[in-house]
């Protein structure tokens, strides 16, 4: 059996989407003919937000055998994050100044730096030689990691965007200001180095490809999405089950200050103007993450009825998807290619899905393929969306679904990750 080397930043027990992607690729290699071994940070499970994201953790190395990978887990000293620390400059112009120094000597993203782990793999893999390397970013330091390693060792190498540098580059109309224009003529400059080793590239949507692939045109792409876990969510669902004395509309995950949040906000004013507040239930699981976003949801919605919370456990947040009625996703007007890995999860969950605004571009294709739910441009279509489900649900108690099985199961992270294993064995075959 092939070997093949993941070296991702995030990984379980890191409480965060992206750790989801590498994990799911771990753990479905094996059986398409790739062992994998991991590369990863330590870390507690605890770290629920950017500084512990960030912190260090400097438990010496462990290697684990589990049942369908390998996993190391190394210490993380944050050394360059310290060293910003230590220079920490109030003024705007001196913090560009440093900033302008590390992104010119290839540090890129110094507060959560992949790069950390090099040495240690360096001699790892004089012992225990695999076939290929897969370096998934961000941070944007795990493609240099993976392109010195691959350099180094004389390995095929396959290089994996769950984002862009600058996702703002997936914007119409785009025009950075001046410290982004420096950080990204960095950031170019440096992935164009270290994506020339890649014989592949691959990204969750074709828009990310195609800014990819200007910087690497040499090498194959692939998209392969993010999803849901067929198995995970079929257990879940025998536990769980969608209320029938409340009508609950959830949001999971966080929203973001710029995002167009009034359709959600006016249409959810519209719906439950002529509603008795005993019957509805709003959930925004993870959603106090942005302050900004917290008050004005608690602003603009009862409080009676209205509940926002810091991010959760996984498994908390899948039982509260399967414990509703309507999930909810805000659409990124004006941007192309953008998906984030809940909406893959609200498929899973197999509950009716509204979408506002519409995205005209990736989510929307995706919910008509699917036909797992709706979409809503104006809080009026809102309103009436999240009426028309409302009243089906007090009439018979619960909501027909429409979701394809078939189309929902191509989104699986099972099947997303034999798609990649069948392309990296190509490679050099």
């Amino acid at each position: 059996m092939k070997k093949i080397l993941i070296a991702s930043y995030y990984f379980p027990p890191c409480n965060i989407v992206a750790a989801q992607r590498a994990e799911s690729l771990a753990d479905n290699f094996k059986q398409h003919g790739l062992h994998p071994i991991v590369v990863t940070r330590h870390w507690n499970g605890d770290e629920n937000s950017t500084p512990g994201y960030e912190s260090e953790n400097l438990t010496p190395p462990i290697v684990t055998e589990k049942e369908n990978y390998t996993l190391i887990q190394l210490p993380y000293a944050a050394t360059l994050d310290k060293f910003y620390h230590r220079l920490w400059l109030k003024s705007r112009a001196r913090k560009l100044l440093l900033y302008t120094a590390l992104y010119s000597a290839g540090n890129i993203n110094p507060k959560c730096d992949a790069f950390e782990f090099y040495d240690y793999m360096v001699n790892y893999l004089s012992e225990n030689p695999v076939d290929y390397i897969f370096a998934t970013g961000f941070p944007m330091n795990t493609i240099k990691l993976g392109h010195r390693l691959a350099v180094k060792m004389d390995i095929p190498y396959i290089a994996d965007f769950r984002d862009l540098w600058d996702n703002n580059l997936l914007a119409e109309n785009y025009t950075p200001d001046l410290p982004a224009r420096i950080q990204n003529n960095f950031y170019k400059f440096y992935l164009q180095k270290w994506l020339q080793s890649a014989q592949l590239v691959t990204s969750v949507t074709q828009p990310l490809i195609e800014e990819i692939k200007r910087l690497a045109p040499h090498a194959k792409s692939l998209v392969v999405t993010n999803g849901f876990e067929a198995d995970l969510f079929a257990k879940a669902q025998q536990q769980f089950a969608a209320p029938t004395d409340k009508f609950v509309f959830s949001v999971i995950g966080t929203l973001k200050p710029e995002q167009q949040l009034s359709v959600m906000l006016d249409g959810l004013k519209l719906f439950l103007a002529d509603k008795n507040s005993s019957e509805i239930e709003l959930n925004f699981v993870g959603t106090a993450e942005f302050p900004a976003v917290k008050r004005l949801i608690e602003e603009n919605l009862p409080p009676l009825s209205t509940k926002v919370t810091d991010r959760v456990p996984r498994c908390q947040a899948i039982e509260q998807m399967l414990s509703s009625n309507v999930l909810f996703y805000a659409g990124w007007r004006g941007f192309r290619g953008i998906a984030s890995g809940k909406i893959y999860e609200y498929l899973g969950a197999r509950r009716n899905i509204l979408i506002a605004p519409g995205d005209r571009d990736f989510l929307e294709e995706i919910i008509n393929e699917t036909r797992a739910g709706k979409i809503a441009d104006t809080p009026e279509e809102f309103a009436a969306a999240l009426n028309s489900w409302f009243e089906e649900w007090r009439r018979t108690g619960e909501i027909k679904y429409y979701g394809e099985p078939e189309k929902i199961s191509f989104y699986t992270r099972e099947n997303q990750a034999r798609i990649l294993a069948q392309e990296i064995l190509k490679i050099n075959s």
